[in-house]
């Protein structure tokens, strides 16, 4: 017998099953979640024109953002239902009009009959309800491998109508009535700005069967576009789990059913997984992969549902939201439930590619904070990460109720369709206000041209039947009328959507004043383009630059005597060539050294000598006579004072300073007054030669001088007095030698 945690799961399988079933009479357990609806109008016959809701299919591809205008066609008597391929194509009465396939509800799964449909060559199907009731979604079953190989290949949009609006066309195609209708995804999914903001509501399990593995691989696909778009702030991603709760655990009477929905849980079973299993036996059966695969709990998975919360949640709070999506692709393929350790699902292989892209992207992931964000599973106590995903999953007045995994979530409108990249990205693109998708939004490969020639451009303005100029401007939610560039809208600017772009004029930017050009503007349809002036040349289609001077001036701006001569010189600012020409002065004339546009007369010297050899030679004349003259007056100055300090010296001591010994004292100066005359002959004897050294006299003789200059200030012997103390100084030496001599026994005689 299976543990209580097994029971429920299948119970919830089974509930996801329930609403996908064809026959099934009571489906009130689907209506707390939004049925996401189109618009469908049946615009011929007139009789049944009238517009209508129509509930998207959660498989193939709705055309977001766009409409599809087509016949409807239904198949042959017997084949209705279309639960079996069809006997033959299905066509429409008017060339290239799409066929749009009616079904009646039942026997079969939707995907099987839309399948069919599409085999049978239609680009839409519409299945009429066969009860009268409240729409419902078209969805895949779960668990039903068969059926999961159909779906991949259904590419077409279909959709399902109340019972009352599928008899009323089926009425009148039995009349013999043309069918027309126009199936509306535009307002699908709202629009409100140019930024997108979408949830993808998955597992972290790769193992619970094909339904895992899809999304196992839509992570890995959609990883480049998701990160591009998130980084260029285009959009804003949110991953989230579903979950279910064992509720009133602790009242479970079997011991083996509390251990089942424990082994399922985390956090005292308040919240589980239900992709996994708690025992071998179901866990093959959820996981869908039999013997051999190792068993992951439903505790792990969540636990690891967790972690990439408080992942994505650290993320988001820098501005990296992305790198969740970085982290998803690389576990799914580094940590599979079929690894070990830490290349296995699980805690360690986790944290291993969690610390490989921290380094890669410079701390996009802050372990600790994320292990802190965690915290401990086991603890018997709610985490409030988890009961805010709790709160998205149940829904809301203003918001639906997620049932189905994977389901994304495209501005709180849920996306209905298959789950690759093309799809998804044709849902996204459908989310941005018109004109500020992405560049990547208008690719052929998202959505079609319909500014073409064959489209007649939409209806809009043409200024010729190919459409050279045209007011079409192709979005991708169809297109909108809006004259180009240098057209002005006839209607002014504040036309009305039925007016608006339908007729345009050219605006006349010369005679306006709006041109850029340097010199002569030429109005073009559309636009205008720049002209210059003979001599000049365009340079980035706006801006002239001379060319020729000769041309673009009058003798191309050069003076009296001179003649413009046409001269090309090589320039690497522009075209490899500056203005050609130059001026020439006539015979007898020169370029002016400070104007070379102007010519002076030309003067000349004898023996060829120009004004500035003249100049120059006269200044080196003027500095040789300089130079001589004022050696001589240094020279005349030594002679002059040398004379005079020997006048002075003369009238105070002998100037022959090695008198024989014995020779008479003479006479102090009188000017020195007695007192001197007193000390003087008392130093000088005529018997002692030898006492007292002749240095030692002239310094008395000195330092008398300096006493004289003080007492009568006199300004003129003061300068005297300085050059006879240079001279008494070298003197000196001379007299200490002598001294010495005299003293060593020797003498000059």
């Amino acid at each position: 017998m299976k543990s209580f945690a097994s029971s429920t799961l299948n119970l919830i399988f089974c509930f996801f099953v329930i609403i996908n079933i064809i026959n099934v009479d009571d489906v009130s357990d689907a209506a707390d979640f939004n049925v996401q609806t189109g618009s469908l109008r049946i615009t011929s016959p007139e009789a049944i024109r009238q517009t209508a809701d129509s509930a998207i299919g959660d498989f193939g591809v709705p055309l977001y953002g766009a409409t599809l205008v087509g016949e409807v066609v239904v198949p042959p008597t017997g084949e209705e239902r279309g639960c079996a391929p069809l006997s033959k194509q299905l066509v429409a009465t008017s060339p290239n009009m799409p066929v749009i396939a009616l079904l009646t509800r039942g026997d079969c799964f939707f995907v099987e009959k839309v399948h069919n449909a599409q085999q049978a060559g239609a680009a839409a199907a519409i299945i009429m309800d066969n009860v009268d009731e409240g729409l419902l979604t078209m969805a895949n079953p779960v668990d039903n491998p068969s059926v999961d190989v159909i779906a991949e290949k259904v590419v077409i949009p279909s959709t399902l109508v109340a019972k009352s609006v599928g008899e009323a066309m089926r009425g009148a195609l039995k009349e013999g009535s043309r069918v027309v209708v126009e199936m509306d995804w535009k307002e699908s999914i709202s629009h409100p700005d140019d930024r997108v903001e979408y949830e993808f509501w998955t597992t972290s399990n790769d193992g619970c069967g094909p339904n895992c593995e899809r999304q196992a691989a839509f992570k890995r696909d959609f990883k480049e576009k998701a990160i591009k778009f998130d980084q260029g702030k285009h959009t804003l991603s949110t991953p989230h789990f579903l979950m279910w709760h064992c509720t009133n655990h602790e009242s479970t009477s079997s011991t083996t059913d509390k251990e089942g929905c424990y082994s399922q849980c985390i956090r005292g079973g308040r919240y589980c997984d239900p992709t996994a299993s708690s025992d071998e036996q179901s866990r093959s059966e959820v996981m869908g992969g039999g013997g051999g695969i190792k068993p992951v709990l439903g505790r792990e998975v969540m636990a690891e549902n967790l972690r990439q919360l408080c992942l994505h949640r650290n993320a988001a709070q820098n501005g990296q939201s992305w790198v969740w999506w970085e982290y998803a692709s690389r576990y799914v393929d580094e940590c599979p439930a079929t690894g070990s350790g830490s290349r296995g699902f699980g805690r360690d292989c986790s944290l291993r590619v969690m610390d490989d892209i921290s380094r890669e992207f410079r701390g996009a992931i802050d372990l600790q904070k994320i292990e802190s964000c965690v915290g401990d599973v086991d603890e018997d106590l709610p985490h409030p990460l988890l009961d805010e995903e709790s709160k998205l999953q149940a829904g809301s007045t203003q918001r639906t109720k997620v049932i189905l995994l994977p389901t994304i979530m495209i501005n709180e409108r849920q996306y209905r369709g298959r789950l690759d990249v093309q799809s998804v990205m044709h849902g996204l693109c459908a989310g941005f206000d018109e004109s500020t998708e992405p560049a990547a939004c208008l690719s052929s490969v998202i959505e079609r041209n319909e500014c073409t020639r064959d489209n007649d451009f939409g209806g809009c303005w043409k200024s010729d039947s190919a459409g050279t100029f045209h007011a079409c401007l192709d979005t991708f939610r169809g297109y909108r009328c809006e004259c180009p560039s240098g057209f002005r809208d006839a209607a002014g600017e504040n036309a009305d959507l039925e007016t608006k772009g339908k007729s345009c004029r050219d605006i006349d930017e010369c005679d306006e004043g709006t041109h850029e050009c340097d010199q002569t503007c030429e109005n073009t349809v559309g636009s205008y383009r720049c002209l210059c002036a003979p001599g000049y040349r365009l340079v980035l289609d706006r801006a002239c630059f001379v060319s020729d001077m000769c041309k673009a001036f009058p003798n191309g701006g050069c003076g009296a005597h001179a003649t413009c001569i046409s001269d090309p010189v090589e320039d690497k600012r522009f075209d490899g060539r500056e203005a050609d020409g130059r001026c020439q002065c006539d015979d007898g004339y020169v370029l002016d050294p400070h104007n070379i546009k102007m010519c002076i007369k030309e003067h000349k010297f004898h023996e060829g000598i120009s004004i500035g050899m003249f100049v120059l030679g006269s200044i080196v004349v003027v500095l040789l006579l300089a130079t001589i003259g004022y050696s001589l007056y240094k020279w005349r100055l030594r002679q002059h004072m040398d004379a005079e300090i020997r006048q002075v010296l003369s009238q105070y001591m002998p100037l022959d300073t090695t008198a024989a010994a014995g020779a008479a004292a003479p006479a102090p100066p009188r000017e020195f007054g007695d007192e001197f005359t007193r000390d003087f002959n008392d130093s000088y004897h005529e018997d002692d030669t030898s006492t007292m050294p002749l240095g030692e006299i002239r310094a008395s003789k000195k330092a008398a001088v300096e006493e004289e200059e003080q007492r009568d200030g006199n300004t003129t012997n003061a300068v005297v007095h300085d050059m006879a103390v240079v001279r008494f100084a070298e003197e000196d030496d001379d007299d200490d030698k002598d001294n010495q001599d005299r003293r060593g026994g020797t003498t000059a005689n």
